[in-house]
């Protein structure tokens, strides 16, 4: 047989293959490619194929491929033949068929590759990024229509509730979850500082409570692993461009919308005002940053930041004005929020902790630490007030003890000390590793605002903490926990030093700190707490 050929490769934007005449060996043959009765090209099957010549087809120039300038639809179906022109011969697997197809795949993101690759001219770019950026926006859209659930409603709405109509009689359809959007600067990282201890327990709270959650952290950036693990949806890039969009493309899919912290309210409370007009809006401050600026500026004695901090409190306040609840987890900061508006408006609402103690014996533990991520500024400040002015106090009461500084983000000040008594750990994964190696902790700050999580941590873990005013405001301690608390250096040493060598006071401290812990931080009290702040009977 002297014709002969082969259709190697059929997709939307490219065909190949071979024919060739044995009669005429070295005269290229002329093939008609065609898409059922739609002619696609002629083409001379004149390309040189190594592998060609190696089988002794010819001198190996027998081979032909065709680009299509314009890709095939991948939603159509397509017979794709190669006959020898004139006698109209189909060569060997000819013709091959491409089925419709909706799937995303390989071949479709070719085609789609191809096609954009050829532009013309200015103006057809200006074609071709109008149409993408409108298809892009219309994915964007039907994805949060997805993510709400208004595509499924929308759907059954379609049907006429068909569905429905084939359950038995009497049966109703569950009820779809009530939504809560919870905003915060940030993906908060578990375990980590109390802010996102507070988020992640107040998020688990309304799950709890029968909300189906969604988290935006406003950068839209960051790990969702975390979060999709406890059944949180999250909005990120790519699929959100800014949290405004987040709220316009749900518009009034929520029935609480919380937002964590005083810049995460006052950037989007209006906008969450505007596009979820049924939420109940709710402004957690996790601590009066207004208040904390403030007292650094006293203490450093900075008129430009005693400045900045009553623009913050204009702001903050503007944000709580607009709320529906103000929620706060210190009750100093609770009553001065609740001079400035109505009172049933500020809830104080804790975050759950579990009471879980070491179960290193006394005698095994030794020492003290310090707790606190080191980028929050007062922190490094508290850490170096205690190495320089009241370690040497507790020597000067007996001789020196252990002191371990812990936590992330430590700066080179602390973590380059030459001290033998004080040992710079940095951050831990787990802080039952120093709660397993200490007596007791330590909070000497002198200037903060709200509530100290890595206080809770402590007593949460059987260890009692000695604190300053600054660190133990707006906990409503025990007295037991209350007579520990000491302003000055010697008398802080004092309290150390009793806690650290009288098992005893020791052993009341920790279970005092254990019991507040269990009545105060429980998700049972959180969850009754957090009810009333949303405003649900």
């Amino acid at each position: 047989m002297p014709l002969r050929g082969y259709l190697d490769h059929v997709s939307h934007g490219r065909i190949t293959g071979w024919a060739w005449d044995s009669d005429q060996p070295d005269s290229p043959i002329s093939v008609v490619l065609s898409d059922g009765d739609q002619v696609l090209g002629r083409i001379l099957a004149n390309r040189y194929r190594p592998d060609l010549e190696k089988a002794g087809i010819g001198n190996g120039k027998h081979g032909f491929e065709l680009w299509l300038p314009t890709p095939l639809s991948v939603l159509q179906r397509h017979a794709i033949s190669a006959r020898i022109e004139g006698p109209g011969t189909h060569i060997k697997r000819s013709p091959r068929i491409l089925e419709a197809s909706t799937a995303f795949d390989r071949s479709t993101q070719e085609a789609i590759e191809q096609l954009l690759a050829a532009v013309a001219d200015e103006a057809d770019f200006v074609r071709r990024l109008a149409f993408l950026t409108d298809q892009a926006d219309r994915l964007r859209q039907r994805y949060a229509d997805y993510s709400s659930g208004a595509e499924e409603r929308q759907r059954r709405r379609r049907l006429g509730w068909q569905e429905q109509s084939a359950k038995p009689e009497g049966m109703a359809p569950a009820p779809a979850k009530p939504r809560a959007l919870v905003i915060d600067e940030g993906m908060p990282v578990g375990g980590h500082d109390a802010g996102s201890n507070a988020v992640f327990s107040h998020m688990r709270s309304l799950q709890r409570l029968g909300y189906a959650v969604t988290f935006a952290p406003s950068n839209l950036r960051g790990d969702t692993r975390l979060l999709e693990a406890e059944g949180i949806t999250c909005c990120v890039h790519p699929w959100y461009a800014t949290i405004e969009e987040v709220l316009r493309r749900q518009r009034n899919a929520f029935e609480v919308v919380y937002m964590h912290r005083g810049a995460t309210a006052s950037r989007y409370m209006a906008l969450a005002r505007d596009h979820q007009v049924r939420a109940r809006l709710i402004f957690s401050v996790a601590d009066l940053h207004h208040l904390r600026l403030s007292r650094q500026a006293d203490i450093e004695g900075r008129p430009e930041l005693r400045s900045y901090s009553e623009h913050v409190r204009i702001r903050e306040l503007s944000a709580a004005w607009q709320a529906d609840a103000v929620i706060t987890h210190s009750s100093v900061e609770a009553e001065i929020l609740r001079r400035q508006m109505p009172v049933k408006k500020v809830h104080i609402v804790p975050w759950s902790l579990t009471p879980k103690s070491t179960i290193v014996p006394f005698a095994e533990r030794r020492g003290l630490a310090f707790i606190g991520g080191y980028g929050h500024r007062p922190n490094v400040d508290a850490a170096l007030w205690l190495v320089d002015t009241v370690m040497p106090e507790i020597e000067a009461f007996g001789g020196s003890l252990p002191c371990l500084l812990v936590g992330s983000n430590m700066p080179d000040v602390l973590r380059n000390l030459q001290r033998h008594d004080v040992e710079p750990m940095g951050h831990v994964e787990h802080l039952s590793a120093v709660f397993d190696r200490v007596r007791l902790t330590v909070a000497p700050l002198s200037f903060g605002a709200g509530v100290k999580g890595k206080v809770l941590d402590s007593l949460a873990a059987g260890i009692p903490c000695v604190c300053t005013p600054a660190a133990a405001e707006g906990m409503d301690l025990p007295q037991t926990l209350l007579d520990l608390v000491a302003a000055t250096p010697a008398d802080l040493a004092r309290s150390i030093r009793a806690l650290h060598n009288d098992e005893a006071l020791n052993r009341a401290c920790s279970e005092a700190g254990l019991a507040y812990i269990a009545d105060r931080a429980s998700e049972t009290r959180v969850d009754a707490l957090l009810t009333a702040a949303i405003g649900r009977r």
